[in-house]
């Protein structure tokens, strides 16, 4: 339908235009857009990363780099916009799910609760800033899996509806209570139901070009099977291996055709479902069961206690729950459930067969509303299952708990008014409460922590760490006035986020004005900061005779091509991020 010319129309038409305009029914969902700090920041400042070295754990050079960032997770999205924009194989974020419970989430410093007129339009505002940020991170076949509850499910499908269009939208059901071990625990009941489900969100870049692998679980049989053979594997069902004699499909010309010999000694042949060499494998492992004392057509053992593919179901179950979260979190701090540091944590298998079905094993994992670090905690879990590559980007503010605020406020005697005040007033004395009981700080790095290097159970026994590398940022800024101070911290933080870009961190040389990492992988990066430092990196990049990755940074647009056609086969040119270059040329100038 052609856009209507409104430029000659009378006051009178306008009028009447408008009126039929506002009787229209929109299909889709209607907020009011509500501005956030966080956001209007980033249109004055550059958001950059900092890393906080003392918290970096390093135990294997040949395992991946992972991150965890400590900042407004808007802020971080924005950084990685510059760094891996394009690169996410898949997002998981277990968001606020806004039930209007006092201290579960805030909005430009204050919490919302259920009084919030607004609430609803905060909580969308929020997370539509933030899933357009993230889309643009998504690679083509990228997936995010969004867990929410009934307080915002309607409101978040058709969001991600707009955002990403409504055919890349899918519904899964998470069935949060293990009625085997959970009982009513943590169950909701009202007087008309039970609630043992949530809802996770599957929202893809692109749906037509992606494809999930099947996931590994238990087999749900109602009955305990039987061992008539009591093989220590357990008991166990028995399916067929070979047509009938006779069936039409069977082909005797096949190398399926062939004959084996039961135990009982007797002589069958038929066209098996798998070669003969298969089959001898089977019968070595003790997979081969024969019915009848043997004497029987031989069957394939199915293992009750072995996991077996599925594929990825709308309703998922047998994959954690709530109370098995807690329980998990607890055995980790060595603490009683009552005490565990984090309320509401999801199950590391939950989140371990959704990244196994939707992602290769060299995948790139992001969660930016990370709580506990279950998402990492899963990801290392993975790699040390199937010797998968696996890395994950974590990211988290660093609040503290309504239940720590409020002790803080008892300690040093400040009321609800003057709290944010008397915060930036003393600083230092609430920077160390956070660091003790922060999200970030106090929750997700101690748990990362003690699953790479290692920990002691609540039964005292000391569990084997995963292994791994991480490196902790904080997010930060850098203002765009042309001062000494701001040319330094520019220089520094985006070489660290070109560092990040490139995975690439280990400093081997630092020049008047250049530097060069590589990352124990045979990766080498070069940054050049002066036209004054291309020369100098040259003679560095001819000694080495590596393949360096360089970026140059510039107070032109030229694109230094020709500069380097002398090391044309070493050196592999990338643009600066252009949200970074044109700070830099702002302070610069």
């Amino acid at each position: 339908m052609a856009k209507k010319d409104y430029s000659n129309w009378s006051k009178e038409e306008l009028l009447k235009e408008l009126k039929k305009i506002e009787k229209r029914k929109k299909y889709g969902i209607v907020w009011e857009d509500k501005p956030e700090q966080v956001a209007e920041l980033c249109k004055e400042k550059l958001p950059v990363l900092v890393e906080d070295k003392g918290k970096e754990i390093k135990t294997d050079d040949t395992k991946p780099v992972n991150i965890l960032i400590e900042g407004d997770n808007y802020h971080a999205l924005s950084v990685l916009n510059y760094t891996h924009k394009g690169k996410i194989d898949v997002i998981y974020i277990d968001p606020p799910y806004n039930t209007g419970k006092k201290g579960e989430w805030k909005y430009n410093d204050y919490w919302v609760d259920e009084e919030d007129a607004y609430r609803h339009s905060k909580w969308l505002s929020f997370m539509n800033k933030r899933l357009e940020l993230a889309k643009d991170l998504l690679s083509k076949t990228g997936v995010i899996f969004i867990n929410i509850d009934d307080n915002e499910i309607a409101q978040l499908k058709l969001l991600c509806g707009e955002v990403f269009n409504e055919r890349n939208v899918d519904i899964v059901i998470w069935k949060k209570i293990d009625p085997k071990y959970d009982r009513n625990v943590n169950a909701k009941i009202t007087k008309r139901t039970k609630r043992i489900h949530e809802f996770i969100l599957v929202v893809y870049k692109n749906k037509e070009e992606t494809t999930f692998d099947k996931i590994k679980k238990l087999p749900n049989w109602s009955k305990k099977k039987s061992n008539p053979d009591n093989d220590p594997r357990g008991g166990y069902e028995s399916g067929i291996l070979s047509f009938e004699e006779g069936h039409k499909n069977e082909d005797k010309n096949s190398e399926y055709y062939y004959t084996i010999t039961t135990p009982s000694g007797r002589k069958i042949t038929r066209h098996f479902f798998i070669i003969q060499d298969e089959f001898n494998e089977l019968m070595r492992d003790n997979r081969i069961y024969f019915p009848k004392k043997g004497d029987g057509v031989p069957r394939l053992k199915i293992f009750e206690n072995e996991e077996k593919d599925f594929y990825f179901e709308t309703i998922l179950e047998g994959v954690g729950s709530l109370n098995s979260a807690k329980k998990e979190l607890a055995d980790i701090f060595g603490v009683s459930e009552e005490k565990v540091p984090f309320d509401t944590p999801k199950p590391t298998k939950l989140v371990k067969e959704i990244i196994r079905a939707s992602a290769p094993k060299n995948a790139l994992v992001l969660d930016f509303f990370v709580g506990s670090g279950t998402t990492g905690h899963a990801v290392m879990e993975l790699n040390k299952e199937d010797g998968g590559n696996r890395k994950f980007i974590l990211v988290t503010n660093n609040e503290v708990g309504e239940k720590s605020e409020k002790d803080f406020k008892t300690k040093f005697s400040i009321d609800e008014k003057t709290f944010e005040v008397w915060k930036k007033e003393n600083r230092e004395e609430w920077l160390q409460w956070t660091e003790k009981y922060g999200i970030c700080s106090g929750v997700c790095y101690p748990r990362l922590h003690k699953v790479i290097e290692g920990y002691k159970n609540l039964k005292g026994e000391d569990i084997e760490g995963l292994g791994g590398n991480l490196k902790y940022f904080k997010t930060d800024f850098v203002d765009a006035e042309p001062t000494d101070k701001n040319k330094k911290k520019m220089v520094d933080k985006s070489t660290e986020m070109l560092c990040l870009k490139e995975d690439c961190f280990d400093e081997i040389k630092k020049g008047q004005d250049f530097r060069i990492f590589n990352n124990k992988k045979d990766k080498y990066l070069g940054v050049i900061y002066d036209d004054d430092g291309i020369e100098p990196f040259k003679k560095e990049a001819r000694m080495l005779r590596k393949k360096f990755i360089v970026y140059v940074f510039s107070l032109d647009e030229s694109a230094r091509e020709e500069e380097f056609e002398d090391v044309a086969d070493l050196v592999e040119l990338k643009p600066i991020p252009a949200a970074i270059l044109n700070v830099y040329r702002r302070i610069f100038k």
